[in-house]
């Protein structure tokens, strides 16, 4: 299996050029796998030191670990490292983007410069892992309202008190393939695009709800049980991807 490398152009970076040379170990004449939006880039190593590996590309296809839908996930800042856990799993599952945000229960309300750069290598490294073409982007961190109409749509919101729609019914109505018909069989319309968003440690508030609402959000349960943040931040995004990104 060949090592993956998430790349700027067609080129290396300085701590990637001494994983390969200090690491790795690998000489000229092995090939490793550049990723770059979406592409691979099969890459023949003709020269390699401590601070530069050249060489050349020699085939390129499309990534094939991309999911259907392009699906942001706004993430509550949590306490600790729990959003590194979460942004580490959602991206081996398929998340594309990742959007931080404080509401009014918020316990973090800031995200550093240093913190947000660690989230990012964490989520490319966590891509390279998965064999994804992409890495999400990561949101500089929000405030509810202005989280809101950054994301795009549909909008759905994980919410504990609600009680009669649930995450796949409602999957099943924005992909316009009714439950239970014999429409059921079929693949649904694939959605372009969708964000998910799940409350904090105290969770959201009724006007946060209901600012999302008028904003055309969809609430919806993850079931009988109340879930930690970040239990449902993953639990929610492997039921998305599962039924999206069937076929």
């Amino acid at each position: 299996m060949s090592h993956r490398f998430f790349v700027e152009g067609d080129t290396l970076a300085p701590e990637q050029c001494r994983q390969i040379a200090t690491v790795l170990r690998l000489a000229p004449g092995a090939v490793v796998t550049l990723v770059r939006d979406g592409l691979e880039l099969d890459y023949r190593l003709d020269r390699v030191g401590r601070d530069e590996v050249s060489g050349t590309v020699v085939a390129r296809r499309p990534a094939a670990g991309e999911p259907r839908v392009a699906l942001t996930l706004a993430l509550p800042l949590l306490r600790g490292d729990r959003c590194e856990e979460v942004i580490e799993a959602v991206t081996q599952l398929g998340v594309s983007r990742l959007a931080p945000y404080t509401s009014a229960r918020s316990v973090v309300r800031t995200l550093s410069a240093e913190k947000r750069e660690r989230w990012r290598r964490i989520a490319r490294e966590a891509a390279e892992t998965a064999r994804r073409g992409r890495a999400p982007t990561i949101d500089e961190a929000r405030d509810w309202s202005a989280l809101l109409a950054a994301l795009p749509g549909p909008l759905v919101v994980a919410w504990e008190e609600e009680h009669e729609r649930a995450l796949e019914a409602t999957l099943e109505v924005l992909a316009e393939r009714p439950a239970g018909s014999a429409a059921a069989a079929v693949a649904p319309r694939p959605l372009a695009t969708l964000a998910l968003v799940v409350g904090p440690e105290g969770g959201l508030g009724e006007d946060e709800v209901a600012l999302a609402r008028e904003r055309g959000g969809l609430t919806v349960s993850l079931g009988r049980r109340v879930l930690r943040a970040e239990t449902a931040a993953i639990a929610a995004v492997a039921r998305v991807v599962a039924a999206l990104d069937r076929g």
